[in-house]
Order: structure tokens, then C-alpha cells, then sequence
């Protein structure tokens, strides 16, 4: 019967006669009109139960609880009869099947109407796979990290430098060329220091929004919408690559090399995770990683006191700060230097103290990223593209500033 019943559907579309159609399916004509009857009152009756449908979908009260952090929901409506399948739930609930996946479903009946409740999934965001793609086929840059660093010829004695590049913002609208200036900067800096100055120790500063966007929506941590050139997947791997290729280029110019984490405010987790994973992926006896997520940090190398932070926690008091929380460290030390970033602009304040020619010295660097519509907009423009590295003495302090400037 089944197959009888196909062969009369297949024959509406001839468009031809009863007896003409029956006589071509080898049946009498009596037998076709009655099977043509049945399959056009289950054509109608579906294209009524489909309209049904919709229309009891359009005018529920759909109620819905989602939890984003879990990529779970519950949804639920009340209609006037009891859906047959999950096609007429995910219809009558209104669920987006490109975002949320059906998992389990159950109907109530409440007197003279149903109550229709559902359990949903989120559907795996297609950024994760982009970054799952991205890794397949992705190895970083290398440079090969020499276990006798180049000296200079003018100098054996012992000297620190420190190079924090804060702010550069990779994945930020405009910042397309950013990782060749970034290399061009680090290049320029460390061979200047390293022609006529024996580095002792390096230190090299890495977070600080590194990063322009730390969620898969394109904003900062706390959610603040961005002007981007790519997405956060991209410009994390892109980040990561200048990083590793940074480090271990900076390794073959120094005897010692300290690389200290700072969070900033655009990327405090996802500049954590490339923080922690270019620790683990950089072998080196010589290489001391300060990769512990805190707000703060100090370095004492001789008679200098280093601090450094990112700079979004203003703070009229940070001598008092610093002296409070690092005691020994600021009593073993005169020269007394914190290195932050933030507010793109190059600025130095000298803390005077009696007795002493500088107590403590507050460095605001510059960024090498360039000026987004935000900026534009708020006229936060002006401020040279550059990157600076400072040179100290074990006793004298910093005695050289050199300063290279994005083209």
C-alpha cells in the first residue's frame, strides 16, 4: 500500500487526468482518486498543524533562565495542547538552533491547557574552534638562545637594564603592524644597550594589556566594548609569538634574564594564561619567570629598587605603598625606581625626600600602539609611539635612558 500510495504522489505533478494516471500506475481509477483523496487531507492537515503551531509560538509567554557560565537553560510556556516531538518543542519555545541544543524536555498537563518545559545547551562557540585550528598548525618564532651572551667591548663591569614595553595592545584597530614594531623596538634598544654596556641582568616586563581583549566578545575583562582588527583568538596567538620570539632574543644579549608579569586592565586573564605558557615552553637555567598574578612587584638588583605595576590603580601615596609592603628591600636600597604604564604618555615624578637627591621615582611610559576611534574620539591624541630601556649601575642608579620611536 505504501508503495502505491508514493507512486500517486510522485503523480500529482503530472498534472494529468484520473484515468490517464491510472492507467499509467496499472491501477483501476476508483482505487487512484481515493488514495489521491487521502494524501491531499494529509497534505492539508499538516500545513494546518504547522500554522497551529506557529501561531501558539508566536503568541506564548516564554519564560527562560539561562546561566551564560555554564552554557546551560531552562525554558518554559504553557499552550492549549500537547506537543508530539522535539521539532514542535524547539518551534513552540522559540529556541535558537544555532545557539542552543535540545537536551531534555518534558510536558505537564494543568487542567485545560499543557506546561511545556525544556533543557537547553550551548552549542560549542565557533571561536573556540577557530582557536583550536589556529594551534593545529602554529609553532612560534624561535631564536636560538646562545649560553655565551655577547659582551661588550668597551666594558666588564656589571650593569641592569630594564625594558618594559607596556600597552602595546595587540588585535586593537589600527595596531595591524604592531608586531614589527614591537620587534623593530626590541631590537633597536637591546643591541644599543648590549654595544657598550656589559648586561648583567635584564628585566623585561610582559602583560600590561598586552592583549587588547580578553573575551571571545571582543571587550576587556570587565566588558567594555573595543574597536578591534581581529579577533581575540588571533590576537592572543599573535601576542604570544612576539613574546616567545621577544624573550628569547633579549636571553642571548644579558648573562640573566627576569621576566616579571604585570595584569593589566584589558587582558588580566588571558595575558596570565600567555604569561604561564611561554614559562613552560622556554627552557633556560638563566631565565628567572615572576609570572605569579600580582598587582605589584619588586626587583632589588644591588642598589636599585624596581617596582612595577600597570598603572590603571592610581595612587597618590604608592612611596608610602612600596615602602610599606617591601621594607627590606626599600631600606637595603637608595635608588628607588616604579615603572607603570596605563595612560600611553611618556611622564617621570621624582619623590624628594631630606638627605637623599631622589626617594623614589614614578615612570610612566609610553606605547608603541596606535590611536584607535576611542582615543580619536576622545581627543587622547599626540603622544609619540615609543619604547624605552634603562640602564643602571649597582651603585649610581640609572645612568642611561635610551628611547626608540615607532615610525
Amino acid at each position: 500500500m505504501d508503495n502505491i500510495k508514493q507512486k500517486v504522489l510522485d503523480s500529482l505533478k503530472w498534472k494529468k487526468h484520473p484515468s490517464y494516471c491510472a492507467e499509467k500506475l496499472n491501477i483501476t481509477e476508483k482505487q487512484y482518486k481515493k488514495v489521491k483523496k487521502e494524501l491531499l487531507a494529509e497534505r492539508k492537515n499538516k500545513r494546518k498543524k504547522s500554522i497551529f503551531f506557529s501561531k501558539a509560538a508566536d503568541n506564548a509567554q516564554i519564560a527562560e533562565a539561562i546561566d551564560l557560565e555554564n552554557g546551560t537553560g531552562k525554558l518554559s510556556g504553557t499552550f492549549d495542547h500537547e506537543p508530539k516531538s522535539a521539532e514542535e518543542i524547539i518551534i513552540l519555545l522559540k529556541i535558537d538552533t544555532d545557539k542552543w541544543k535540545l537536551s531534555q524536555y518534558w510536558n505537564k498537563q494543568m487542567g485545560d491547557h499543557w506546561r511545556v518545559s525544556a533543557l537547553v545547551s550551548q552549542i560549542k562557540n565557533p571561536e573556540e574552534k577557530l582557536f583550536e585550528d589556529l594551534l593545529k598548525n602554529w609553532s612560534p618564532k624561535k631564536y636560538k638562545i646562545s649560553n655565551t651572551p655577547y659582551k661588550s667591548k668597551f666594558t666588564d663591569d656589571p650593569h641592569c637594564a630594564v625594558i618594559s614595553l607596556q600597552d602595546i595592545h595587540f588585535g586593537k584597530e589600527g595596531n595591524d603592524t604592531i608586531d614589527k614594531d614591537f620587534e623593530d623596538t626590541v631590537k633597536n634598544l637591546v643591541s644599543r644597550a648590549n654595544a657598550i654596556h656589559h648586561i648583567e641582568t635584564m628585566y623585561f616586563v610582559v602583560g600590561g594589556d598586552l592583549i587588547n581583549m580578553d573575551t571571545f566578545q571582543g571587550t576587556t575583562t570587565s566588558g567594555t566594548p573595543l574597536d578591534n582588527c581581529m579577533s581575540a583568538t588571533e590576537a592572543y596567538v599573535q601576542a604570544f609569538d612576539a613574546m616567545h620570539w621577544a624573550v628569547t632574543y633579549i636571553k642571548a644579549h644579558c648573562d640573566n634574564l627576569v621576566v616579571v608579569y604585570v595584569p593589566g586592565n584589558h587582558d588580566r586573564l588571558s595575558s596570565f594564561h600567555l604569561a604561564h605558557a611561554l614559562s613552560r615552553s622556554i627552557e633556560c637555567d638563566n631565565i628567572t619567570w615572576d609570572v605569579k598574578y600580582e598587582e605589584r612587584k619588586v626587583h632589588v638588583w644591588h642598589n636599585n629598587f624596581n617596582a612595577f605595576e600597570h598603572g590603571d590603580k592610581r595612587s597618590k601615596n604608592n612611596p608610602l605603598i612600596y615602602a610599606s609592603e617591601y621594607p627590606k628591600a626599600w631600606g637595603d636600597t637608595t635608588n628607588r625606581t616604579l615603572f607603570k604604564g596605563h595612560i600611553h604618555t611618556d611622564r617621570k615624578v621624582e619623590y624628594m625626600t631630606s638627605n637623599e637627591t631622589a626617594g623614589f621615582i614614578e615612570k610612566t611610559l609610553p606605547s608603541l600602539g596606535k590611536t584607535d576611534y576611542y582615543h580619536y574620539s576622545n581627543k587622547y591624541v599626540g603622544n609619540r609611539r615609543s619604547g624605552k630601556l634603562e640602564i643602571q649601575h649597582p651603585t649610581m642608579g640609572n645612568i642611561c635612558e635610551l628611547t626608540y620611536q615607532a615610525l
